[in-house]
């Protein structure tokens, strides 16, 4: 596979830590652009200088290795000069959604027993709500905007006073299998558990992407910087001394002005985002630009037409909190148009049964994990040993995954566990039936749910959002369905919503919402005679 090979584990002191090679490419890479977005680049000598001022303003500010610092701040430049900087420090970042309000926010900031937050100034209002709820908290300083004089338990203060005019080094104090961040998971069926991130981890991550991007490469960013998202794409840009352009947010009309505007030549793609760059009309100019190489993850049904209409590579890979692309394809040239990849190099992969069985290809079960290198998958779930005794069970990781392998030892997405259906003693895929609904012209996404049959297994709703101007009824995508898979996967119910399929804020469809809303609002298939 092209990826990069394993280094040894006598790495010396230094190794596999962001910040450190940082540091060395600002020596040796001083005036190569960095990072970019709208009116604002740094080099890497400036990158590095900059974390300096943060890292000494916030130790000045009392922080010290092993505090933890929330961050509920927008994605872009200072988000990452920031958490780098909590990174020289042997300080535990710990980013939150800046949609979280509510008990969702005041669990994270009292689990993760922050005691300073970063937080962007029209977020104030959130936090004043939960004053009297979270008894770690010691200070709040606002980022971009007045501190308020609201009284609270904690010290206001305004996030500039942490950005010292000291541009000193500091003294290199964590190792790779120290914490980084603490990154929360979405947690739909319950509390969020917060995955311990170590340095290692975060590098090993970003191993595969680097080996497939260039020094001279311009990578695109616009994932939320609250997730993994924020290490892996920025750790794969410095790795391989490329630059990164930034976006806060992904934009379908914006993304192709920003990838020429900034010489964009790599980005990644997730979810639905392809079919929102296919539903836009197609243009005389469609491959009128630098971009060449996609990360597209899962592979969209409609896969030949994306790399055709915009001239572009395509690789893959699966990835959770836990681990560290633990499948990939052979870079950029893909085994067939369905498959997660295999194992990279250093990762053992199995699918088992529920007794942790090793199954035989072909067959459907849950995907385990080892990885031969210390420190590659994450460091447990913070204050939740059950929770991490349950996940390694075995001596596995279990990552909750449906999968199946060929006899080639490809590794097949098939669904996750706890989405699962089974219909006239059929268990089906609903990974696989979103593929043939999302293959649809009209069909912007969608999710296949299981509902109760009143049979004793189960029926499926599908769950449709359109593209703009779209007038698919569910009677049509129903015909157009049934020479496409076997009646048992036809679902019974089609629901088609005039807005987006309800997300998760790291943008994944929340199938319990949608099995919980029932069929009252779906279209029901005629029964047959």
């Amino acid at each position: 596979m092209t990826t990069p090979d394993i280094a040894p584990t006598d790495q010396p002191f230094f190794g596999r830590v962001f910040h450190y090679l940082l540091e060395d490419r600002a020596a040796s890479a001083a005036q190569k652009p960095c990072l970019v977005m709208d009116d604002r680049s740094l080099t890497w000598a400036e990158a590095d200088a900059d974390v300096n001022r943060w890292a000494n303003g916030i130790a000045a500010a009392g922080v010290a290795q092993g505090d933890r610092v929330l961050l509920m701040i927008p994605s872009g430049i200072d988000h990452i000069l920031i958490w780098l900087a909590l990174c020289k420090l042997g300080a535990i970042m710990v980013p939150v959604n800046d949609a979280y309000h509510g008990a969702m926010l005041r669990h994270q900031v009292n689990d993760s027993e922050a005691t300073l937050a970063i937080v962007a100034a029209h977020h104030v209002p959130v936090w004043i709500a939960l004053a009297a709820d979270l008894p770690h908290l010691r200070q709040i300083a606002v980022l971009d905007g007045a501190a308020p004089d609201t009284p609270a338990p904690w010290g206001w203060s305004d996030a500039a006073a942490l950005h010292s005019t000291n541009a000193a080094p500091l003294p290199r104090v964590v190792q790779p299998h120290d914490p980084m961040a603490i990154f929360y998971t979405s947690g739909t069926t319950g509390p969020s558990k917060g995955v311990l991130y170590s340095y290692a981890q975060a590098w090993t991550t970003a191993e595969v992407p680097a080996g497939w991007c260039a020094p001279d490469d311009v990578f695109y960013m616009f994932l939320p910087m609250f997730h993994v998202g924020l290490s892996q794409m920025f750790g794969l840009t410095l790795l391989a001394g490329a630059t990164m352009a930034i976006r806060p947010r992904f934009s379908a009309s914006a993304f192709w002005p920003d990838v020429r505007r900034h010489g964009a030549t790599m980005t990644i793609l997730l979810s639905s985002m392809p079919n929102f760059l296919l539903s836009r009309p197609p243009s005389p100019d469609d491959r009128d630009h630098t971009l060449t190489k996609a990360i597209v993850i899962p592979l969209p049904a409609d896969l030949d037409t994306l790399k055709s209409r915009f001239g572009l590579q395509v690789a893959t890979w699966f990835n959770m909190t836990e681990v560290s692309v633990p499948l990939c394809s052979d870079g950029f040239t893909l085994t067939n148009p369905t498959s997660a990849g295999r194992p990279r190099p250093g990762i053992t992969a199995r699918i088992v049964d529920d007794t942790d069985t090793p199954l035989p290809p072909g067959s459907t079960g849950e995907l385990v994990l080892r990885a031969d290198r210390p420190w590659d998958f994450c460091l447990g779930y913070w204050k939740n040993p059950t929770k991490t005794v349950e996940a390694w069970r075995n001596l596995w990781f279990h990552t909750g995954d449906a999968f199946r392998t060929d006899a080639a030892g490809n590794f097949y997405f098939v669904d996750r566990l706890k989405d699962a259906i089974r219909r006239r003693g059929e268990n089906i895929s609903s990974f696989e039936v979103e593929r043939e609904l999302d293959s649809h012209p009209d069909v912007l996404e969608s999710a296949a749910v299981a509902v109760p049959s009143g049979m004793g297994e189960d029926d499926i709703k599908a769950v449709v959002a359109l593209k703009p101007g779209a007038t698919l009824t569910a009677p049509d995508l129903y015909a157009y369905l049934i020479p496409r898979l076997p009646a048992y996967m036809v679902p019974r119910y089609i629901e088609i919503l005039s807005t987006d399929l309800p997300k998760t804020p790291t943008g994944k469809t929340v199938k319990a919402t949608l099995r919980a809303s029932g069929t009252a609002a779906a279209w029901e298939a005629p029964a047959k005679s």
